[in-house]
């Protein structure tokens, strides 16, 4: 029998700051709920080079928190992993540490855990803010939140993957069931998955395969951080981008052959999103140059899409000042 009915999962990586504003958040979240027996957070540092595990050591929670450091950088997926195998919990909710809870979110799940036996894991929905948390913005097209208007209960994995599909891969509204995953993960040796950034996705559906039993919660549990992407930062537009389609195309290849309902609705959506990404991009004043890679990227992926060539490929003809005005108008008058 696990000690703790859920543990809170932080990877984490040189982001000190942020990790501390979510341990101040948890902190006030924990005292509205007066069983904090039922709760353990658990911090894998993927070899920082900050003040992190300072930081971690001096602060004080009214829960068990355990730190563990990699002795090399791992990668987030790895770390992931290793946030469920040091989990004494039921569930685990995996939380990125630049995002926040909502007010009454963990008490919330709690109650939410104890009253649904046996399942394999749940999907909350969010809230996305500014990059100060300050302002809320818009949401994505196609987000569960704004697909349905209330809780609802997941038997069929092709559901699942038809109605939430890519965004699987937010990590902070994945709860899932530990056992479940330890089982789903086994020995296997993952290879080039473990550089992919959403083998964690390739898991869930694996925990599927075996036990679908996925509560999808409408109640908005997480404060997005948007602008704040880890990954753009680091490896650039074309690199991040390629990441992204190429991991997808290849975890879903190992699930759904082409042709398939669930393979035609998972990409449905990614097409879908693109617009916003290549107007955000826009709005930023993103040169040419990088434009054009993007469209042979899209066009290699997406090209048999019909909204492909609607809703994709004619912002790539508009110049950039039309988004650059939108986008100060909408955060002037907008949010």
């Amino acid at each position: 029998m696990q000690k703790y009915l859920l543990a809170v999962c932080i990877p984490t990586y040189n982001r000190s700051k942020y990790l501390k504003g979510l341990l101040e958040n948890i902190s006030l979240e924990l005292e509205k709920n007066s069983n904090f027996n039922d709760i353990q957070i658990i911090i894998v540092d993927g070899h920082s080079g900050d003040d992190t595990e300072a930081m971690v050591n001096s602060f004080k929670i009214g829960c068990e928190l355990k730190y563990y450091r990699n002795q090399t950088k791992e990668g987030i997926d790895k770390d992931i992993i290793k946030c469920m195998q040091l989990s004494d919990a039921e569930y685990c909710w995996l939380f990125s540490d630049d995002d926040r809870f909502t007010d009454g979110a963990i008490s919330y799940l709690l109650d939410v855990l104890r009253r649904e036996k046996y399942l394999s894991g749940c999907f909350c929905n969010r809230e996305p803010f500014d990059f100060k948390l300050e302002r809320k913005v818009a949401e994505t097209s196609g987000w569960p939140g704004k697909i349905f208007t209330k809780n609802r209960f997941f038997v069929e994995k092709s559901e699942c993957i038809k109605f939430i599909g890519m965004d699987f891969g937010f990590i902070s509204s994945q709860i899932i069931n530990t056992s479940l995953w330890k089982k789903a993960v086994g020995n296997e040796d993952y290879g080039e998955l473990y550089k992919s950034y959403y083998l964690m996705v390739h898991i869930i559906f694996k925990m599927m395969s075996e036990n679908c039993r996925w509560l999808y919660i409408h109640r908005p549990l997480v404060m997005q951080r948007t602008g704040n992407d880890t990954l753009l930062n680091k490896e650039g537009v074309i690199k991040r981008q390629t990441i992204e389609h190429g991991s997808f195309e290849n975890i879903l290849n190992r699930h759904y052959d082409h042709g398939t309902e669930e393979h035609h609705a998972f990409f449905m959506k990614m097409v879908n999103r693109l617009p916003r990404v290549i107007a955000n991009l826009k709005s930023q004043d993103i040169d040419y140059r990088t434009q054009f890679r993007l469209l042979k990227l899209f066009y290699s992926k997406y090209k048999g899409y019909f909204l492909f060539w609607v809703k994709v490929v004619p912002l790539f003809l508009l110049p950039n000042i039309i988004f650059i005005l939108v986008r100060k108008i909408y955060f002037k008058y907008c949010v």
